[in-house]
């Protein structure tokens, strides 16, 4: 990020001087509200209520206007109606405030007349130089100097907790609901940030603003859209790099629209699937509530993310550690058996009916002997397989302190993390392992599920780290056209990481004198009105003699006659033994640019969809990781008799394939299915290519 645009945010989410324009007397209503809270809370800057009809403001001295104030302004609050607010705007211009956040609604969210005004103070931002946040947003606030420019209801009980959590969220909404669980279970966050319709400042800035922000540790993301993709990805980069945690919520999907008619890879992969690649590739973790990004946030705030995926799992009831373990499995978290010195000392400790497994059961005896949750848990944890210890309790009330205060005690004399599942804990007992940093879950799925999503970050991080990031965009081509799969062909033929089969054009009416190439052999109408050519019987295989090839000819004339298509010929190609089909599907989407889809192929694509997308450019590794995603990736390493295919090989060939495809400006669309895979070869079956003359696309 640019020093500039540092310093531009820095004014605006550190601000230590700030205007209230429209500030109401009533604490309740919104433009009174940003200052009853920082008043209530102890702002640490300085406040100065605008309101030309009061010469004080709860209390605190009022101006009529921003040229009045006469003094340095970091940040002005604008509550008003949508119409008033562009000329605000220029008059803190004027006297030199430098940054806004804009509340009112009215703007793009409500049709042309809100558009146009948006529109407007967007160009007053770009050509003044100022940062605005919103318009239509719930504000900001920063817990460090309890700067709160926000009017959300959600800060009408809560004190301000400091914290390492910041969340930048499209709604304000749920960012509110955030900023309540943050607040309602002790965690605190640093920095809060809603953006509301983006005139100016948006996600990608703020994101990549915290990357560097000393007070924020975990970054939590509530998304819509994404603005710019191409900042946005850099920002995520940047934060895998820097190690800070980015755990998002991506709300909507949608079908890949119009395309979807033309060509398999729309249809399986839609859009959504691109903001879920941006987001997995470039380095964050994709979570579906605002819960279970606590869930995973907490063991990271908490210092508690395991090094490894080692568990020690013990528990008062012997069933719910049975459940723990069945969990553990399905999601690749191991229990390893407890080393003979592990065992030997927990028989010491527990009762002589006890054994000594992992999961280890605690039993009732816990109920008369507290301490032995201390001496278990210590001694689990000093077993040298053992990443982390994870305790469930249950219920206990009547001797919850006791429990409590043994299991603070044993982490405090242990180096690995120990994550505590109590259902039916009290508040009190929440707040005290709150207190000890021991990240506590309400159920057992949910502790276990935020166990491997947190272990799966750094690896997330390191991959997205050493990615390649393209750093301009794709204009969204003016004209584009579908071609024939020969015409296809034709253009493949520059390139020689996908081979082609041996193939000729017969012209309409043309009868071929002899086999082009040894049989089998298979025909295919050749037109831009028949794309899937084998819906239509439009394509005739196992073709091995000369009568047969022109019989197939004539009657693939015949159908093109009868499904009145305008007829570029026949296509004969030889046809290649395979053992494996994919789908390869590439394609430059207006927001993310170009994007690669990797899916089992075949005429059944649709029918079960397995697939993988990335954001190109990617190298074979990358690649290689697509291939080994996909649900049917056992058959490409080998099935009943089935070769196996080299991954490795044909992962460099697709990635080869797709650096050709970045250079090729007017290749809009790439579909190849069946892309056939024999050993490290790969050939072009079929291919579905649309193109563009635009210049713009390049």
């Amino acid at each position: 990020m640019s020093e500039a645009i540092t310093a531009s945010l820095n004014d605006l989410l550190n601000a230590s001087s700030v205007a209230v324009v429209g500030a109401s007397a009533d604490p309740t209503k919104v433009s009174g509200r940003p200052l009853a809270y920082m008043l209530k809370r102890g702002f640490s800057g300085n406040l100065y209520p605008v309101n030309p009809g009061r010469d004080t403001v709860q209390g605190v001295k009022s101006y009529p206007s921003l040229r009045d104030i006469n003094e340095p302004i970091d940040l002005a609050i604008i509550g008003t109606t949508a119409d008033k607010v562009c000329s605000i705007v220029e008059e803190g211009i004027d006297v030199g405030v430098k940054t806004f956040v804009v509340f009112s609604s009215g703007f793009a969210e409500v049709g042309n007349e809100g558009e146009e005004m948006q529109k407007e103070l967007s160009a007053l931002a770009q050509n003044h130089g100022v940062r605005i946040l919103g318009p239509n947003c719930l504000g900001i606030a920063n817990s460090t100097s309890n700067l709160i420019a926000s009017f959300t209801t959600a800060l009408e009980e809560h004190t301000l907790q400091k914290g390492s959590f910041a969340f930048i969220s499209q709604s304000g909404a749920l960012g509110a609901y955030w900023l309540d669980l943050v607040l309602s279970n002790g965690m605190g966050f640093s920095q809060w940030i809603t953006t509301g319709n983006e005139c100016d400042i948006d996600a990608a800035e703020a994101l990549d603003f915290l990357v560097d922000d000393p007070a924020t540790k975990v970054i939590g993301l509530y998304l819509e859209d994404i603005r710019n993709t191409f900042a946005f990805r850099k920002a995520l980069q940047r934060a895998a790099a820097a190690g800070k945690p980015v755990i998002a919520i991506k709300s909507g999907s949608s079908d890949a629209g119009s395309k979807a008619a033309a060509s398999h890879t729309g249809a399986i992969a839609g859009d959504d699937s691109l903001y879920d690649a941006c987001l997995k590739q470039y380095g964050a973790l994709r979570v579906d509530s605002l819960t279970a990004m606590m869930n995973v946030a907490r063991l990271f705030l908490y210092d508690s993310v395991p090094a490894g995926n080692k568990l020690a799992v013990l528990s008062v009831s012997g069933g719910a550690g049975v459940l723990i373990a069945d969990k553990s499995e399905k999601l690749g978290l191991a229990l390893p058996d407890f080393s003979e010195q592990t065992k030997s000392t927990l028989k010491g400790i527990l009762p002589g009916f006890s054994t000594p497994n992992n999961p280890l059961d605690l039993t009732g005896n816990v109920v008369q002997d507290t301490e032995s949750v201390y001496k278990s848990v210590k001694t689990a944890a000093e077993d040298p397989e053992v990443d982390a210890i994870v305790l469930f309790v249950g219920l206990m009330h009547s001797i919850a302190d006791k429990v409590t205060d043994a299991l603070v005690r044993a982490k405090q004399q242990i180096n690995k993390p120990v994550i505590l599942i109590w259902i039916g804990a009290e508040q009190n007992t929440l707040a005290l392992t709150d207190k000890a940093k021991i990240p506590t879950f309400a159920d057992i799925p949910e502790a276990m599920d935020a166990i491997a999503q947190a272990l799966s970050i750094p690896e997330i991080q390191r991959k997205a780290a050493a990615s390649r990031v393209m750093t301009t965009g794709h204009a969204a081509a003016k004209t584009t056209h579908a071609i024939t799969e020969w015409d296809a062909k034709q253009k493949l033929f520059s390139q020689d990481s996908i081979s082609l089969p041996s193939s000729v054009l017969l012209r309409p009416g043309e009868r071929a004198e002899s086999l082009p190439f040894p049989a089998p052999l298979v025909a295919k109408i050749q037109s831009t009105q028949l794309l899937h050519k084998s819906d239509a019987g439009g394509v005739i295989l196992k073709i091995d003699n000369l009568e047969k090839l022109n019989a197939a000819i004539e009657n693939l004339e015949a159908k093109a006659r009868e499904l009145n298509l305008e007829l570029q010929g026949v296509l004969v190609e030889q046809m290649v033994p395979f053992e494996h089909e994919l789908l390869l599907g590439l394609r430059r989407d207006p927001k993310f640019g170009p994007a690669i889809t990797l899916a089992r192929g075949g005429i059944e694509v649709e029918l079960d969809p397995d697939y993988a997308t990335r954001l190109l450019p990617l190298d074979a590794s990358q690649v290689q990781d697509m291939i080994n995603s996909l649900r049917s990736v056992n058959r490409l390493q080998g099935y009943r008799g089935i070769p196996a295919v080299d991954i490795s090989a044909v992962a460099a060939n697709i990635a080869a394939f797709c650096d050709w495809f970045l250079q090729e400006h007017t290749l809009e669309e790439v579909e190849i299915n069946p892309l056939a895979v024999k050993g490290s070869l790969v050939f072009a079956l079929d291919a579905l290519v649309e193109i563009s003359p635009d210049t713009n696309s390049k």
